[in-house]
């Protein structure tokens, strides 16, 4: 059948993305491009709701959720309920491949969902694609305690370590998400033999349209500040709140304008370890005032902020891609970054 369109899998624990950067928009987007381009695209991801699987189609992709129960664990390694987790992700993919046919391509955006697509893999005779979003080798270096991988969430380091070469070794080909991804890994395995390439991210432009015409929402959003910020220029910065996000930086940079006589207003998304030492850091420079910790807010809110920025704000101390610089760019607003690994590619002049 030389017409047949050809079929990809792909393993997401998360699907469509619900919250800001990171893994599942990675999911989503290389997904209904594929759909676009002509593939067949079926997600196999986990439903919250236990004990019940449902399938539905978004944007020309076939999803399919498997009643997990949970969609991110808290556990790393081999615990029980991770385990039963991966084995169900499999199983569904084979039923999958039953009804649909066998995939041409296991695409694996999600790390941690390796299990599950190398097993998919190897029994539907298909070449895996890692899709490598992070280093942990690096990342790692700036933790306190243990990885924070989502909310809520925390990973061992060396778990991590284990997970990252064997996806590495067991994948067909590595496409890294920047240069500066890619010289960072291979210099860990410099006997890494896999085929690789460096494919950079991009945004979803019907979502950034979308949210860049809904001035409704912004006004509602300006109208929830307290009155002195709405007249004050506006600082958006989003991500984890975790050290490698350089927040802490960001608030002392905050307090130094106050004495140029320039006080912005910095609204700051996320969630993470570090928010009760970040609150402690803004009191103590005597900025509480101007800055406001809005939390885990739904994804569509969270670009909402980013598209009301006077200028948005990356401030982090390491970066694989960041989608959440490259959002913001897609707003046209003006970001000021730090000039580190991959943020140096997306943003190569002062321009």
């Amino acid at each position: 059948m030389k017409n047949a369109r050809p079929r990809v899998f792909v393993f997401s624990r998360e699907y469509p993305p619900t919250v800001i950067g990171g893994t599942s928009t990675v999911a989503r987007n290389l997904s209904v491009g594929l759909a676009a381009e002509g593939w067949q695209v079926a997600v196999i991801t986990t439903n919250p709701r236990a004990g019940q699987d449902e399938r539905e189609e978004i944007s020309g992709v076939v999803v399919h959720r498997t009643g997990t129960g949970v969609v991110y664990d808290e556990n790393t390694g081999l615990a029980s309920a991770m385990m039963r987790g991966h084995r169900m992700l499999h199983r569904a993919a084979a039923r999958l491949a039953g009804e649909l046919g066998r995939p041409a391509v296991v695409a694996l955006p999600d790390l941690f969902c390796y299990p599950e697509a190398a097993l998919s893999a190897r029994s539907l005779r298909a070449p895996m694609i890692n899709i490598l979003l992070q280093d942990f080798r690096t990342l790692t270096r700036y933790d306190r305690d243990t990885h924070h991988v989502a909310s809520g969430v925390s990973a061992d380091a060396g778990h991590l370590f284990a997970l990252e070469e064997k996806s590495l070794r067991g994948s067909a080909h590595v496409a890294f998400i920047s240069q500066a991804l890619a010289d960072a890994v291979i210099s860990h395995y410099p006997d890494l033999d896999t085929g690789r390439s460096v494919i950079h991210l991009g945004v979803d432009a019907t979502e950034i349209a979308s949210i860049a015409a809904a001035g409704d929402e912004r006004a509602r959003l300006r109208a929830s500040l307290p009155a002195v910020a709405r007249s004050r220029p506006l600082l958006v910065a989003c991500g984890r709140l975790v050290p490698v996000k350089g927040f802490a930086a960001l608030l002392r940079a905050v307090a130094a304008l106050g004495s140029q006589g320039v006080t912005p207003y910095l609204v700051l998304v996320g969630v993470g370890p570090e928010e009760p030492d970040l609150r402690r850091l803004a009191a103590g420079l005597g900025i509480a005032g101007q800055v406001a910790l809005v939390g885990d807010i739904p994804r569509r809110t969270a670009l909402t902020w980013m598209s009301m920025a006077t200028a948005a704000v990356v401030p982090s101390l390491w970066e694989s891609f960041c989608y959440v610089c490259a959002e913001m760019m897609a707003f046209g607003r003006p970001v000021v970054a730090t000039t580190v690994d991959s943020l140096n590619e997306l943003m190569p002049t002062e321009e």
